[in-house]
């Protein structure tokens, strides 16, 4: 797939293990809020890359 077509696909993974995140943070879960936070921080990670490109 082009960049272009994975940007949308990064920012809903992005946005959705960031819910995710703050759920099982709320819910005092932490060990699967910091998978989810390492998770979150992947994507955001890779976004940047992505656009940084661009």
């Amino acid at each position: 797939m082009n960049e272009r077509r994975l940007l949308p696909v990064y920012l809903l993974g992005a946005a959705g293990s960031a819910y995710v995140f703050w759920y099982y943070v709320s819910a005092s879960a932490f060990l699967p809020a910091l998978v989810f936070g390492l998770v979150t921080a992947a994507f955001v990670a890779r976004l940047r890359i992505l656009t940084a490109d661009s």
